[in-house]
């Protein structure tokens, strides 16, 4: 049997000599080239299967349109779809397959078997399909190959022993002529398996499937061997959407999330004051739990038009509630995020509503990601991310969440998270993810006397000087505002009570405002009687002294007159 050319005259054995220890080729995923740590082993055939709908196709037209974009020239030769239905794949994932062939940087070889020219049976030979592929390869100086659905091979072969050499001899001669390649194969009845292309044949085997869980879809991509280097042994769900596909390798991922020192405002005064007077650090993960018309949804969307207004970008993730419904909601509140929105999602807030039962867990954490890898955003909302964990599986649940907290984290994006909690949930949050957050804040409803009041109070609050005050926390129709509740003798009371209590306290207030001032003006008064009365009996003092030392002057006269008298008389006797 004649062996096709090689690759510009190279003899086969050194083509695929040469390939060995070199760097991996990168299939243009970025999940995947890592979980690959690089991409499809350089030179060597790789094996991607998986039933229909799994995303076969996508990965492989993505491995040939991202490597054209980087300069490299690719084949596809295919088994299954016509060329013009290929090309209408990859237009509608973006990417421009049919101008990249009408410049010759990609070549579509219609591989499909003509049942009036090719007998079926042990004579069906390979050797002109190599040779054209090979002369494809050759002419275009192509060092990308793709072969699809190359399972439909099996309709032309009478004996699994005969078909298993030919696919040998496919994957030794891609090997010989150092051709990266990526070939697909279905799973119907173990194919892959039965003709031995996962242990022996291919080099490196990638398995697609589909996972359907309380009735939604997930799919997920696993690499079963990759020779001459290491990968990520676990199963990795993906998103399949009008971009391509999407992988984010969660594993992978490190604890060294950026730190900042700059800090954001929620845009209400109070709250900003309960967390250390300038809002909360960018990039930290916030949780504001609470029950039921508690206002959780009223901060995010008020941390969200601070945001917006200080031109930090903010993606808006809505699991229960429109964009209209939602922005015409808090409008009456004196919230105006609406007026932040862009058509073309350029401004600084993208919202995006998404049904929480649309998806899976894993869907879910996908989707996330991928609008946060598009987007850009500063602050992710997630509102209410409890709405994910409802799904059944209560720790499958609490890992997604995790995961996602860190991812987002990891980005050094500021997080919201809103949760609702039950009216029988005493307060306590069934989501178990308080590892991860950074700031905790609480909601609850405090009712009293027929009256409904909100409560708020910081629970944790990393690097931050909280108040550990629990506070009343008021929607009003010009906006958010905390309360300082009424401490009193006969204890805390809020809302209206607490009115009534200050009206009262304001009341006694000035009453005894009244009696202190009556009190010191009698206290004056009785000073100034004081004084004046010590100053009438220094006055009766001073004249009683007068009028004493006048007697005693006149006796002193008296006295001194009479002792004269006698002294002269007594000189007359002599």
């Amino acid at each position: 049997m004649a062996t096709p050319p090689s690759n510009a005259g190279v003899p086969a054995s050194d083509s695929g000599a040469e390939s060995i220890g070199k760097h991996p080729v990168a299939t243009g995923i970025e999940g995947l080239d890592f979980v690959l740590q690089g991409g499809l082993p350089h030179g060597r055939p790789t094996l991607l299967r998986g039933a229909a709908g799994t995303g076969k196709t996508v990965i492989a037209l993505t491995f040939l349109c991202k490597g054209i974009a980087a300069g490299d020239k690719g084949v596809l030769a295919t088994f299954d779809e016509s060329p013009e239905a290929l090309l209408e794949h990859a237009e509608g994932f973006g990417f421009p397959a049919r101008r990249h062939r009408a410049e010759g940087h990609l070549r579509i070889l219609d591989m499909r078997p003509d049942r009036n020219e090719v007998q079926v049976g042990d004579t069906i030979e390979l050797t002109a399909i190599l040779a054209r592929i090979g002369h494809a390869l050759d002419s275009m100086g192509a060092t990308r190959l793709v072969v699809d659905a190359i399972d439909a091979m099996e309709a032309g072969f009478e004996g699994s022993q005969n078909l298993r050499a030919e696919l040998t001899r496919v994957f030794d001669w891609i090997r010989d002529r150092g051709v990266t390649s990526l070939i697909t194969t279905g799973e119907h009845a173990e194919f892959s398996a039965r003709y031995g292309l996962e242990d022996y044949i291919a080099d490196c085997v990638i398995a697609l499937k589909q996972e359907v869980n309380h009735r939604v879809m997930t799919r997920v991509l696993r690499v079963v061997k990759r020779r001459g280097r290491g990968h990520g042994t676990n199963e990795y769900p993906f998103l399949l959407d009008t971009d391509g596909l999407f992988l984010v390798p969660v594993t992978g991922s490190v604890l060294g999330a950026p730190v900042s020192e700059q800090r954001l405002s929620t845009g209400i005064p109070g709250l900003d004051a309960m967390l250390g007077g300038q809002g909360l650090y960018q990039g930290s993960t916030i949780l504001l739990s609470g029950q039921a018309g508690t206002g959780k949804t009223s901060i995010a969307c008020s941390l969200t038009q601070a945001a917006c207004a200080s031109g930090v970008p903010v993606l808006y993730l809505s699991f229960e509630e429109s964009v209209a419904e939602l922005t015409r909601n808090q409008r009456s509140l004196g919230i105006d995020i609406g007026r932040y929105l862009a058509d073309d999602d350029r401004g600084p807030l993208v919202m995006q509503p998404i049904r929480a039962v649309e998806l899976g867990l894993e869907e879910h954490l996908m989707r996330v990601m991928h609008l946060v890898k598009r987007h850009r955003p500063a602050l992710v909302v997630l509102d209410p991310v409890s709405s994910l964990a409802g799904r059944g599986d209560e720790r499958g649940a609490k890992e997604i969440l995790l995961r996602l907290l860190h991812l987002i984290k990891e980005e050094g994006i500021t997080t919201v998270a809103t949760e609702l909690l039950g009216d029988d949930s005493q307060g306590v949050s069934h989501l178990d993810v308080s590892s991860m957050i950074d700031v905790w804040i609480k909601l609850r409803r405090h009712e009293h006397n027929g009256e409904m009041n909100r409560l708020i109070y910081v629970v944790k609050a990393r690097g931050l000087p909280i108040s550990d005050q629990v506070k009343e926390f008021r929607i009003t129709s010009t906006g958010l505002r905390i309360e300082d509740p009424n401490l009193g003798e006969g204890g805390i009371v809020y809302g209206t009570a607490r009115l009534a209590r200050q009206t009262e306290d304001e009341e006694t207030i000035g009453q005894l405002h009244l009696e202190l001032e009556r009190a010191r003006r009698l206290r004056r008064d009785l000073d100034e009687i004081q004084a004046a009365n010590e100053r009438l009996v220094r006055a009766e003092q001073e004249a009683k002294a007068a009028d004493l030392d006048r007697q005693v002057a006149r006796i002193e006269r008296l006295l001194a007159a009479s002792g004269r008298a006698r002294m002269a008389i007594g000189r007359g006797r002599a």
